[in-house]
């Protein structure tokens, strides 16, 4: 502990002067800018910049997104509506056309795969029609004329012979394509981001950026939580199908979505439950966004196959915490979203970190 609070002080002597001098020309800049006569947007977007300053966050454009939105939630809702308009002139569709690429190239794999399990039939009726060659080769050897006979057997067996090798070469070069294109398969499967059931994050792409989040907050000292939740079970075993399961979860990560800011970066964390990296969040902060999800999802009126689903979630947090491992911090929030419930606490806090 104590080394690491000597690394954090050497950290901020070494940017001291750069600070010092960034935020001087800023508050001149601010001032003017607030009381000249900029309209509310303007204002705002020099607020931000702003709080920014004054909590000691570089003003990245990532840093900047983030605090807008954090911002924006406590304005009005008519200007958040105004906000809203404005933004989407400006929305950029990368993450929507990856999922659209991801599922393309996994279709493309799959009619792969069933070209080559066709080429394997063929194969095979190939290898069915040499062994009825062999054994008309071996009626005609009991023909009356054997030499005649055997010499066009020979012929036609050679010929036969011939056209199976070329055949099993052809295979083995399927075989090694079809390998290449497997672990290429493979290599795509672990550079993607989506989980594309779902229309959210994957489970390993939640994992890096939460590890990218706590290097961030080792290094400028700020706060963002971990909250995951879980549909309960006993919700889930009304759904006989598996696919009116799915279907379920699907609503599930649309409200989600909805009710998250842009820089929320939710996943699927497999066994029914959903996973949120809550950037710059006090803990205060992701209480109430807590009760805004546990109020949703449990007031929503959801019908599947004419039958009204009444919803349990278990909620848990837990900090990002410079001094442990993600992992960590995401199974100590897992196990406080098992003690809580509709008959339970809405939400539980991991005491462990």
């Amino acid at each position: 502990m104590a080394l690491l609070n000597k690394r954090v002080v050497k950290d901020t002597k070494d940017i001291e002067p750069k600070k010092v001098e960034s935020r001087a020309h800023s508050k001149v800049s601010i001032k003017f800018d607030i009381n000249s006569s900029a309209n509310e947007i303007e204002r705002f977007a020099i607020l931000v910049l702003k709080k920014l300053i004054e909590d000691s966050i570089p003003p990245t454009p990532d840093n900047y997104r983030i605090y807008f939105e954090k911002l924006l939630d406590e304005k009005s809702i008519e200007f958040q509506k105004k906000i809203q308009e404005l933004l989407e002139f400006e929305e950029n569709n990368y993450s929507e056309n990856r999922v659209e690429i991801e599922k393309d190239v996994k279709e493309i794999f799959i009619g792969i795969n069933s070209i080559i399990k066709v080429v394997n039939a063929i194969y095979k009726n190939i290898k069915l029609i040499k062994q009825i060659s062999i054994e008309a080769g071996k009626e005609l050897e009991s023909n009356d004329n054997p030499l005649i006979i055997k010499n066009s057997a020979a012929t036609f067996n050679n010929k036969i012979s011939q056209f199976i090798s070329s055949i099993d070469k052809q295979l083995e070069t399927l075989q090694d394509k079809y390998q290449k294109a497997g672990e290429t398969f493979k290599s795509i499967e672990n550079s993607t981001i989506f989980d594309t059931r779902f229309g959210v994050y994957n489970k390993r792409y939640f994992i890096q950026q939460a590890k990218k989040e706590r290097e961030k907050i080792k290094k400028f000292n700020y706060e963002s939580t971990i909250v995951t939740i879980q549909i309960k079970e006993s919700v889930l075993k009304k759904l006989p199908y598996s696919k009116d399961k799915i279907f379920l979860l699907r609503i599930i990560a649309k409200m989600l979505l909805k009710t998250s800011r842009r820089n929320d970066i939710i996943s699927y964390f497999g066994e029914n439950s959903f996973i949120m990296l809550l950037r710059h969040t006090d803990i205060q902060s992701t209480k109430k966004a807590c009760e805004r999800i546990f109020e949703m999802l449990t007031n929503a009126n959801i019908i599947l196959n004419d039958v009204e689903i009444d919803i349990d979630v278990g909620i848990g947090v837990a900090p990002i915490n410079k001094e442990v491992e993600v992992e960590e911090s995401i199974n100590c929030a897992l196990e406080a979203m098992e003690k809580s419930g509709k008959n339970k606490d809405i939400y539980k806090i991991c005491k462990k970190l």
